[in-house]
């Protein structure tokens, strides 16, 4: 044997010792073991097996006591919880029991429906998402794609959608089911399981207040204990011992209704269902946990589920939960959690615990206001006693009339009943309702509702902004039931390599989609969900700011895909067929690319062409005017051609430089470029295609020098046919900007000139008042002047009266004394009387005619200068000017 020195140089590399299908034999020949690389290790049936059959009697008193125990504190540990989850469930009102609001008859019992539209909007955004007609599964290859796996991955997403829209019907009814509650409980769960009588996955919705986690659980995933409270009917128990899940245990029927949460209660009273406390289908309370438990002997503690039932305590299965082949035994997963809003313990929180006392007060506020209209139109009054009896109560229906009894002496129904008096619905209680609305609505947004009210006009990074901002709580929510879909199609994934059926598969299909050997090896399926995208709206804006950019730089984007992306967005049937097909450039001869010019497909110079003929085929057709440079041609032909041409001058000189380099180098200049692989190798081939590069540049001139101007006349032929270019998407944005800035200073300047023009108007309004009151207290002025001159004559009379009458007492004196004289004056004195009094008369009543004179000349001239005000501002006045002499002109 030679020594180590005698090996010849080279690498000495170890190879592994494996389990190789070829054998040697011992006459020189091997034993090749063809392997089916699709075949599937069996399963073993003893790992398996329910363990329950085979542990003493005592064991299982003893597990049962101890995990009843506690499944018993979890319970109690979560109580508020779940009445938190049951006050969700009232506050919806759909089932006519919502707390609070008025005791008197007739009071309103209306229930403000945010929770619930709230809980519509999101279940119906996310179902939307999640589960598409198509099917909620995509493929998606991690690391290199291969075709087989290419292959592979679209067999499995096929299989999957047919599984979850065909298979198993129940899929999207359970996740329906689900979505709703999710808001209101804060997580719900889905339960996946494997039906070997049917050859298909289960699907089952868990409610969260049927999922019971230990109270030092910070996470659902991570809970050393889960509980599952299933209720199973009679039919339902006798079938799981039937097919060798359960023991059978000799359990005693159960006669009574199980004990149900307190939001399943309330639930009831939605559907408007109640039981019958008969018990007929024979429900009964089987604890199904998932929990690290040592269960065999010697075992370090391991997850099992284990089942128990609640009545008798018997245990009726326990089964290893974890893959016979992992060494490390990590838990397999059943159940995916679908959460709302993460909080720091294993439990999330929803509507209730976020938004549930806005809620109620909105609904406080709606039954307050409601109330207050119900008492402001019902009369309520008091009655006085009275009559033959006493204490009346009349219950009036509209349009009836009713006699009532008053007592002695009471002759108006009013005097005995005295209505009371209720404020109105007031404004400050709406505007509070609105702040209600509005703030729980910016606590958790499920609506486009700024969107739907935007400008449609806006730039495409706006709207996106807005998008964004506007639904951020509902795009991470978003993201988690994404996150939970995937978790889902994980287990469904693992469940279909190791249960699936392929002959029951082909049998029922009538092909075979998949096997169950595509299922051994990485998950290459994801949810069909994005979670970066959760609405259609931003999937158009996002459409629309691509297709912008694509008509900004057509030279970066492939207008078909983009045009396929743009219909598929929309949702059309059928869209690529609707596309006219795609044309692949294959070699032609000159003539035939003239005419595929012409007809504007694309067409592709080819290495091994003659270039030069080429050249002076679509040349000569090009200048030709009744050919390439007719009006009706050239629009289509030149820009093609042109493109065209460069192909070929650019392949002319690929092809005569490594032609010269061939001649020079006396050998296949390509082949020696394999062969290059040190730096000095590679920089001396650069130096000698610089060189040929050279020789053929000043060929290149000789051979093209009649090009130039031709190719600069169709130029100049190509820009005069040339359509307008359309505005710049920026240009045009901003020329709209600056058309809305000139509108709105436009519409400024307007409306301060009507700010003005109305200033003016109630300036020139107040100065015709002021005058009209300086008329009227002129007026008032001259009429208590009229007044205190009628008083000093009145006056002046009076006394004038007192000294005429002290005057007759002398003269009676007089005469006592002078009879024979007085008698002689008294013709006289009788006569200057009579004068002096038609002298008082006349001077009074000159003055009377002289102030109403005054008064009506001031009167006329008002009501002149209030007329031409009317005529003026076409405003009627209603103002009293007097009487004046003339009141009727």
């Amino acid at each position: 044997m030679a020594d180590e020195d005698d090996l010849p140089e080279g690498e000495t590399v170890e190879i592994e010792d494996d389990k190789s299908d070829v054998v040697d034999t011992e006459d020189g020949g091997a034993i090749v073991t063809l392997t089916d690389e699709d075949e599937v290790e069996p399963r073993s049936p003893d790992f398996y097996k329910n363990l329950a059959e085979e542990l003493p009697t005592d064991e299982l008193e003893r597990i049962s006591s101890r995990f009843i125990e506690l499944i018993s504190r979890d319970r109690e540990a979560r109580k508020k919880r779940d009445e938190q989850y049951e006050d969700g469930i009232r506050r919806t009102g759909l089932g006519d029991d919502a707390p609070g609001g008025a005791q008197f008859q007739g009071a309103s019992r209306v229930v403000h429906p945010m929770l619930t539209e709230a809980c519509i909007d999101f279940s119906s955004r996310a179902m939307k998402e999640l589960f598409p007609p198509s099917g909620p599964v995509k493929d998606f290859i991690p690391g290199d794609v291969t075709r087989d796996k290419a292959k592979k991955a679209q067999r499995k997403t096929r299989f999957m959608n047919w599984q979850l829209t065909v298979q198993s019907p129940e899929f999207r009814a359970e996740l329906e089911q689900l979505l709703t509650q999710v808001p209101l409980g804060g997580a719900q769960y889905m339960k996946v399981t494997w039906s070997e009588a049917r050859n298909r996955p289960e699907f089952l919705f868990v409610a969260i207040d049927d999922m019971y986690l230990p109270f030092a659980a910070t996470n659902f995933y991570s809970a050393q204990r889960k509980t599952h409270v299933q209720y199973l009917t009679a039919l339902d128990y006798q079938q799981r011992v039937k097919s060798g899940m359960y023991r059978d245990s000799d359990l005693i029927p159960s006669s009574m209704e199980p004990e149900r949460s307190v939001a399943d209660i309330a639930n009831d009273k939605i559907e408007g269902r109640s039981d019958t406390s008969y018990n007929e289908d024979g429900l009964r309370t089987v604890y199904e946990i998932y929990a690290m438990a040592s269960i065999e002997e010697d075992e370090e503690p391991a997850p099992y589920i284990i089942s128990v039932d609640k009545i008798s305590g018997k245990v009726l299965s326990i089964y290893r939960n974890w893959d016979e082949h992992d060494e490390s035994r990590e838990e397999l997963q059943w159940f995916v959690e679908f959460p709302f809003v993460p909080w720091r313990g294993a439990y999330p929180i929803g509507l209730p615990h976020m938004i549930g006392g806005l809620a109620a007060a909105a609904t406080g506020a709606l039954r307050a206001l409601l109330d207050s209209a119900h008492i402001s139109n019902s009369q309520t009054m008091l009655k006085l006693k009275g009559g033959t009896r006493g204490g009346q109560t009349l219950n009036i229906q509209p349009t009836q009339v009713e006699e009532i009894e008053g007592g002695l002496n009471v002759d108006d129904v009013r005097k005995i009943a005295m209505p009371l008096p209720f404020n109105p619905p007031s404004s400050v209680l709406y505007q509070l309702l609105g702040f209600l609305v509005d703030a729980s609505r910016g606590v958790v947004r499920t609506t486009l509702d700024d969107v739907a009210d935007g400008n449609p006009n806006a730039p495409v990074g706006t709207t996106l902004a807005k998008l964004e901002q506007g639904m951020v709580v509902f795009s991470a929510i978003h993201s988690r039931l994404h996150d939970a879909m995937a978790r889902m199609l994980r287990i469904l994934h693992r469940l279909n390599g190791m249960y699936l059926d392929d002959e029951d598969v082909e049998d029922e299909v009538g092909e075979e989609l998949a096997t169950r050997a595509d299922f051994d090896g990485p998950m290459d399926v994801v949810p069909v969900s994005d979670p970066n995208i959760f609405s259609e709206a931003q999937r158009f804006a996002q459409v629309q700011a691509l297709t912008q950019r694509a008509a900004a730089l057509p030279q970066l984007y492939n207008a078909r895909k983009v045009e396929e992306r743009l219909l598929e967005t929309l949702k059309i049937p059928n869209a690529k067929d609707l596309l006219a097909p795609a044309v692949e450039p294959k070699e032609q001869n000159a003539v035939n690319e003239n005419v595929a010019a012409t007809m504007g497909r694309p067409i592709l110079a080819f290495p091994e062409q003659d270039h030069i003929a080429h050249l002076k085929a679509h040349l000569s057709y090009m200048m030709n005017p009744a050919l390439g440079m007719s009006r009706l041609i050239a629009p289509t032909y030149i820009p093609v051609i042109l493109n065209h041409i460069k192909e070929h001058v650019a392949l002319w000189y690929a092809a005569t430089v490594f032609e010269l380099g061939n001649e020079t180098a006396g050998t296949d200049i390509g082949e020696a470029m394999k062969e290059n692989k040190t730096a000095e190798d590679k920089q001396a081939f650069d130096r000698m295609l610089a060189e040929a590069s050279q020789i053929v540049s000043q060929q290149a001139a000789q051979v093209f020098g009649s090009l130039p101007p031709i190719i600069e006349q169709a130029v100049q032929m190509m820009q005069q046919l040339a359509p307008p270019q359309p505005m710049d998407p920026a240009q045009a944005a901003m020329a709209e900007t600056q058309r809305r800035t000139q509108a709105d200073q436009q519409r400024m300047q307007l409306d301060a000139q009507k700010m003005q023009i109305s200033a003016q108007t109630e300036a020139q309004k107040l100065q015709l008042q002021q005058q009209i009151q300086q008329q009227k207290a002129q007026i008032e002025a001259q009429r208590a002047q009229v007044d205190a001159m009628r008083l000093q004559l009145d006056a002046a009379g009076e006394a004038r009266d007192a000294q005429l009458e002290a005057q007759k007492v002398q003269i009676e004196q007089a005469v006592r004394q002078a009879e024979l004289q007085l008698r002689a004056r008294e013709s006289e004195l009788r006569m200057i009387m009579e004068r002096e009094r038609q002298d008082a008369e006349n001077r009074r009543n000159a003055a009377a005619v002289l102030a109403r004179s005054q008064m009506n000349t001031q009167d006329n001239m008002t009501a002149l200068n209030l007329a031409q005000l009317e005529v003026a501002s076409d405003q009627k006045f209603t103002v009293s000017t007097g009487t004046g002499i003339n009141p009727g002109t």
